[in-house]
Parts: structure tokens; sequence; C-alpha cells
């Protein structure tokens, strides 16, 4: 009877346990986590606080204690691991323990990262990642003394949080450190419509505005203090500027790693026997054909139920990450389709906009680099797929259905063609 360890229990990790025991049935699967709830979406929380959903809903799959029962599952409630031993394929427990095992999963996601400047920890200043986060906020909104709200980081999260603080009547104002919104995943271009349409909501913003340190004032308000000596003062202040995968624990441990651990297709990490899949890890990206961190709900599940099955000796692959953003926030949409940085400026540009879109998109070296769209939200899926399946075959020609969903749901015939030529497979 093989025996398993998972370590962290979001996304990943359940589908791991749930391809793990599909494929064998017989197999003795021990799951540790440093909570005592189940798998959630991260990118739901705000949902919740929005209303949009209630807070049982941020679990799909169910409480710990019926997933326990379903899948035949070990669990170790609040059980952080704080060490692993390839060599010995073992876990190392905070009171000394250690077990061995003949797989390891590590699916340890990412935390929201706050730097430890003055003033991170005072009272109404927070970040929005977990569970508990989301409830706190909740909290805070509804017992109606927040007036006015900083959010620094015009990031996935920020955006979501703006939209909870906007839609109770809250003052906002927008901050971060780039020259604007989004700038790791959106052209310039993009971002100064987004920020345009931003501001008609009488949104404030502010770029260019690196975070020093926060104070609290007299009357309890607090102010964020730039490096640049500028100051915002609000009754809350929202940090949102990033996450960091969960491999701390993993520092003397041997494994391959760069932010987060290196995995090869079948989520393998350098170490034989342990593997790694969701926000902790870096997978194959089909773009760049390099390792990177992409923190997407889907790509977590798949890549658990690969690894999952490999660890019980079921052959699996991972089919490979792309990078995607979107974010649906305020009555508004937007997508952003492959690595803007990839482009250069000898690539060829196309850029589209009328009463209900807006299209800007690079292609160069025979191939569609990056797409930004808004208002596109009934047909995001069929583009990201037309993106990918122009990597998995760059000489296959545009599917026709393909090219009539998006004529029939407005699409220029200009755009259609600029991302044509090296898509999908005929039926």
């Amino acid at each position: 009877m093989k025996k398993l360890a998972i370590i962290g229990f979001g996304g990943a990790g359940y589908c791991a346990a749930a391809a793990a025991r599909e494929c064998d049935p017989d197999a003795h699967i021990d799951v540790y986590t440093d909570t005592d709830i189940g798998p959630y979406n991260p990118m739901l929380t705000t949902y919740y606080v929005k209303g949009a959903i209630d807070y049982d809903a941020l679990f799909p799959f169910g409480s710990l204690e019926e997933i326990q029962k379903k899948l035949k599952l070990q669990v170790y409630r609040d059980t952080p691991v704080t060490g692993l031993i390839p060599a010995e394929k073992a876990v190392c427990l905070a009171d000394g323990t250690k077990r061995a095992y003949d797989s390891i999963l590590v699916s340890t996601g990412a935390s929201a990262f706050v730097p430890k400047i003055p003033g991170w920890d005072l009272p109404g200043v927070f970040k929005m990642r977990t569970a508990a986060d989301a409830v706190h906020l909740k909290k805070m909104l509804e017992e109606g003394k927040i007036r006015s709200g900083l959010v620094v980081g015009a990031s996935w999260v920020g955006i979501k949080v703006l939209e909870d603080l906007v839609e109770r009547g809250i003052d906002c104002t927008l901050i971060d450190g780039a020259d604007w919104s989004f700038s790791i995943a959106v052209f310039r271009e993009t971002a100064d419509r987004i920020q345009r349409d931003l501001e008609k909501k009488g949104i404030k913003l502010a770029f260019g505005q690196m975070l020093s340190h926060i104070e609290q004032e007299p009357d309890g308000r607090l102010t964020a203090v730039m490096k640049n000596g500028n100051r915002f003062t609000a009754d809350t202040v929202a940090i949102c500027i990033g996450i960091r995968p969960n491999v701390g624990f993993l520092k003397d441990s041997g494994i391959a790693m760069n932010r987060g651990v290196l995995v090869d297709e079948h989520m393998r990490t350098s170490a034989e026997g342990i593997y790694a899949a969701g926000d902790c890890c870096e997978a194959y990206d089909i773009q760049s054909g390099e390792q990177k961190n992409i923190g997407v709900w889907l790509n977590a599940r798949k890549q658990g139920a690969v690894a999952g099955a490999n660890m019980v000796g079921v052959k699996r692959e991972f089919g490979g990450n792309a990078l995607l953003n979107l974010a649906h926030y305020l009555d508004y949409d937007f997508i952003s389709i492959g690595d803007v940085t990839s482009c250069r400026e000898e690539d060829e540009v196309y850029e589209y906009e009328d009463e209900r879109y807006y299209f800007r998109a690079v292609r160069g070296g025979g191939r569609i680099k990056c797409i930004n769209m808004i208002g596109t939200a009934d047909s995001n899926g069929i583009v990201k797929s037309i993106f990918i399946k122009s990597f998995e075959n760059s000489a296959a020609e545009l599917d026709v259905s393909a090219v009539c969903y998006l004529r029939a749901n407005g699409f220029p015939e200009s755009f259609i063609e600029f991302i044509g030529g090296k898509i999908v497979d005929r039926a």
C-alpha cells in the first residue's frame, strides 16, 4: 500500500488527493494543513465581502470533514510542516516529529505579500487573500465606520477590494508604485483606457508612488506616506501588492527553486518522490518554454490532479501554463492573454476600439505575443483557446466555428484576421 503526504490543502492539494484516490483506492493519504477549513479559491474572497456569494460558497469541495470522509484521508489540522528531508522522503513537524512516505506533494500555495514597513500592523491596515481576511473586511464594512479607503496596489486583488469599497459608497484612492495599473500584464495604452474609466467612476488614482510607511493620525485615521513624501489619508488601508509562494520551509531541503519550486511536466521536483503543484510551484509555460509561477486556480487544480496520479504510479502530464489575467469589477471586464514583457518595438501592433470593445494585440516572430481585451467576457474563453493552440500547432488555420462565434459576438473582422492563421484543431 502506497503512503502519500500532501502538504497544504488548497485547490491543488484537493485535486491531488482526489486523483490519487481515484487511481489507487487503497493508498494511505495524509494531509497536513495549517488551517481547519476546507480548500477555497482565494479570488472568491472579495465576492463574499461584496455579498455576491455566501460564506459556504467559498468552499466548492465541501468542508474539511466532508472531504476527509469522502476521500478517506487522514487530515492533520492546524499542523504546518516545518521542513522536508528529500533523501528520506520525510516531513518534519514543529514538535520534532519526522514521518516518511513513498511520495510527498508540496501544495502550500502562496500568501499575500505585506512589506514589514513601520505601521504595517496598525488597526485598519489589511490584506486580502484568505477566508479569514474576507471575514475581517466584511465585518469592518458592516460596522459602517469606514468613509474613505486607500488601496495600495493596482493588482487583480486590489481592483476587487476597490470594488468592495466603492459599491458601499466609500471614497477611494488607488495607489501603485508602477507608472500605470496592472503594469506587468497590460500595455500602457490599455492601462490608460482603464484608468480613464476608473476616474469617471469617481476613483482617485496615484501612480509612481512607492510606499514608505503608515502612520496613525490623532483622530484614528491612517496616512500612507510615500518615499517621495506624498501623503494619503483615509480610514483604512488595503495592501494588495502581490503574493509570494509559501516555500520558506524548503530553504534547507536542496530542492531546486526560483521564486517557487521547479517542476517538470509530471509535477516532479528535482528530488525523487517529491512533487509540487499550484501557486507554490513553477511549471512549464507554453509561450516562453520556461518554468514560471502562474497563480491561476484552474492551473493549480490541473497540476494537482497530474501530481496525484503520478504519485501512485499513473503517468499523466500537465500541458503547460499560459499567462492569463482577467478582472471583472464595477460592471467592467478586461483580460490579458500572453506575456506583455515579450513584446518588442519591431513587433506588429493591432488596436481597435468601438462603443463596446477595446482590443490591443501584438504579433512578432510569426506568433501572437499578447492580447488585451476590454468588454469581451463572453468570448474570453475562445480567444484564450486560440492563443494556446497557436503554440501547440503554429501552422494550423483559424477554426471556422471560432470565426463564426467571434463574428456573432461583434468582433471586428480585422481583429479576427490579426489573430488568425495559427489556430485551432479542425473538427
